[in-house]
């Protein structure tokens, strides 16, 4: 594996909520925006550097308020009037940058309605709610267009509501940002690359039915550039997985692999491999998932190209 390190840089993992109703009046709700974006790295970094990256991180984090959609009628508060603890929205991942700010606005603003209204439906992941700590409801959704920057790891936003009074509410605005070293990960160039896809896909058992295909000199260019631009993949617990696709390059045809790749459904990672090192890239990008449908004859490889079909529009 080829790595190209520049200093400065859930897989997508699905949650599944349901919609509840709340009482109207007072209580509190939670609007979540996430994105799953990250980046393993393959070396260790240094404390000063870690220092530089956060101090990055929390920079771009700050200039993301200037991006995001926010009510109109706003007042930028200094600090909270109220305690208010966002339910959803937290990535689990480690070295999350959280920059937060808080505002005043009419209650007559639906801030569930207002996040489905102002980001893609497509992206839209569910909703749902908790009555701990008094009724909250949430609702989550995938918009990577945000963090256009492939330093950025992972980056999410979080509405979170609260009544005040009849007439005005209190807004959190939360935006998680984990901010890492880039790696520009190239495929071989040389040799002889083989993409392996399969008839049958299975979170329960292996995959099945192998469809083996050698790519020729122009696949393997539009492979290897798609491969360059990935973003990173923090990872994810699955109890279940399954092997979507394989990539492997050799010095000659039925030579011993000195490069390879495994993409996976869950949480959607291209873990590349060699010479004793690997990194785990987001595959889930529906332009590089949608290369490598192509490169597959018609009618095979079926459980692959179902698989395929779950990508992320901004990856």
């Amino acid at each position: 594996m080829e790595l190209s390190r520049h200093t400065a840089v859930m897989g997508k993992i699905s949650r599944r909520w349901k919609k509840q109703p709340g009482p109207t009046g007072s209580g509190s709700r939670v609007v979540a925006v996430v994105v799953a974006m990250a980046l393993l790295s393959v070396a260790p970094v240094s404390a000063s550097a870690m220092s530089f990256h956060e101090t990055a991180g929390r920079a771009y984090a700050v200039a993301l308020f200037s991006k995001i959609p926010i009510p109109s009628g706003a007042t930028r508060l200094s600090v909270p009037m109220k305690p208010l603890h966002p339910v959803t929205g937290s990535p689990g991942y480690s070295n999350v940058i959280d920059v937060t700010r808080y505002y005043r606005v009419p209650t007559s603003i639906d801030v569930n309605g207002f996040a489905e209204k102002h980001f893609p439906k497509s992206d839209w992941q569910g909703t749902g709610s908790t009555f701990d700590g008094g009724y909250h409801t949430s609702a989550s959704v995938y918009a990577l267009f945000l963090c256009t920057d492939r330093h950025a790891a992972y980056c999410g936003v979080t509405y979170s509501a609260e009544a005040l009074n009849k007439s005005q509410q209190e807004l959190r605005i939360d935006i998680a940002l984990v901010w890492e070293p880039l790696h520009v990960v190239l495929l071989p160039t040389t040799g002889v690359v083989t993409l392996t896809g399969y008839d049958k896909i299975s979170l329960m058992n292996s995959s099945s039915g192998p469809v083996k295909v050698e790519l020729n000199a122009n696949q393997v260019k539009k492979l290897s550039n798609a491969i360059a631009a990935l973003r990173s993949s923090p990872g994810g617990m699955c109890m279940e997985d399954s092997t979507l696709f394989r990539i492997s390059v050799a010095p000659t045809i039925g030579g011993k692999a000195f490069w390879s790749a495994s993409a996976d459904e869950c949480p959607g990672q291209l873990i590349v491999k060699t010479h004793g090192r690997q990194v785990a890239l987001n595959a889930r990008s529906c332009p590089f998932e949608g290369l490598i449908g192509t490169f597959f004859p018609s009618h095979s490889a079926s459980g692959t190209k179902v698989g395929l079909k779950v990508c992320e529009s901004s990856g």
